[in-house]
């Protein structure tokens, strides 16, 4: 399992200020990886009065495949909406989008896109 080494270069800061930021960087780091589905074995942050520094250990090679439906307009609805609907879907046409029938809102289109 691959290692992260993230090494920020900045303006001297206050020796009170060095530990909250490199907290500050850890959490932030890490919660965006946990929320793209990264897990890791650790991570430890550093810091001096010129650097601020993060090493994450045990990634993954690859993240997990993420699979999302974005919903789209009515069948029948006007065309400004469902070109804005394939632009905004990654779509080149409407044969690539599955219609699902909804009793309340009635027939729609439905996007599955799929991020490696």
């Amino acid at each position: 399992m691959p290692d992260l080494l993230l090494e920020l270069f900045y303006e001297e800061i206050p020796a009170r200020m060095q530990r909250k930021a490199a907290e500050d960087l850890r959490k932030l780091v890490t919660d965006a990886l946990v929320e793209r589905g990264l897990v890791y074995e650790g991570a430890k942050a550093f810091a001096t009065p010129r650097r601020l520094a993060l090493h994450i250990a045990g990634l993954p090679v690859r993240g997990s495949a993420i699979r999302e439906e974005r919903k789209g307009p009515r069948v029948g609805a006007p065309d400004a909406a469902v070109q804005g609907f394939l632009k905004a879907a990654g779509l080149s046409s409407l044969d690539q989008a599955t219609i699902v029938s909804d009793p309340k809102r009635g027939d729609s289109y439905i996007a599955v896109i799929e991020k490696p």
